[in-house]
């Protein structure tokens, strides 16, 4: 049985097609205006783009985010707030942007028992009473791109030895099992650096907070005798003595 519509007619009849005598609304005279119109101009090129590649770089380094030295010699650096969002406007200042943001500023790794991490410390300067913000941590180097860490040249590795008593706390190890456990992420990161084209600066921060003497120089040692390394300074927290390698 068809179904009727409540309206009186059944659904097979809004499958007809319209009446013959229906007329269909007049169209509109052909348009010959838009075929003699001549193509819009290009834009013009971006002025930022004719500069000379210096004064490009120049420009790029203002923009983007920069590092500072810290005070102490210890200390990891001082990131001064940019923007990055310039490098995804073209392919060039892509190009040129990069190598200027990770190949110039100096990046801060701590390197702890069970893990290294990318740190870092923005400056305010809207923040009046504590113009430092907390500083924030990265896995490295899984949450960067391996492009850009390809790039990286002047790295601060802080290497952190806690006493027998938190790094049971922390880590369930004490004793030689620290010193054992971060010269293994220190050989790790070793390896990684060491892929490297070239570092043209690595400072080594040596933080002790068992105050066992001797320890830095079993554990440092796949640091300080890197190839590819032009310049590398180790650097003991509780003396502050730089020592040249």
């Amino acid at each position: 049985m068809e179904a009727i519509s409540v309206y009186g007619y059944n659904y097979r009849m809004l499958e007809h097609p319209p009446p013959s005598n229906t007329k269909s609304p007049p169209s509109s005279p052909k348009d010959h205006t838009s075929e003699n119109t001549p193509p819009p101009a290009p834009p013009p090129p971006s002025r930022l783009l004719t500069l000379p590649t210096e004064l490009r770089s120049q420009i790029l380094r203002h923009l983007l985010p920069r590092s500072l030295s810290a005070p102490s010699p210890t200390d990891p650096p001082i990131w001064l707030r940019g923007t990055t969002a310039i490098l995804a406007t073209c392919r060039l200042l892509y190009a040129e942007g990069l190598p200027l943001l990770y190949s110039h500023n100096v990046f801060a790794l701590d390197v702890v028992w069970d893990c290294c991490t990318f740190a870092y410390r923005y400056f305010s300067r809207s923040a009046t009473t504590h113009p430092l913000i907390a500083p924030r941590t990265m896995a490295f180097p899984d949450d960067l791109a391996p492009r850009n860490v390809a790039l990286m040249r002047r790295l601060q590795v802080r290497v952190h030895h806690v006493d027998s008593y938190l790094g049971m706390m922390k880590y369930g190890y004490g004793g030689s099992g620290l010193a054992e456990g971060l010269a293994d992420q220190v050989r790790w990161l070793g390896r990684i650096l060491g892929r490297l084209e070239r570092v043209v600066e690595l400072r080594v921060v040596w933080r002790d907070d068992g105050g066992r003497q001797g320890v830095a120089e079993g554990v440092l040692g796949p640091l300080k005798t890197l190839a590819n390394v032009e310049r590398c300074v180790v650097v003991e927290q509780w003396t502050g003595k730089g020592v040249e390698e």
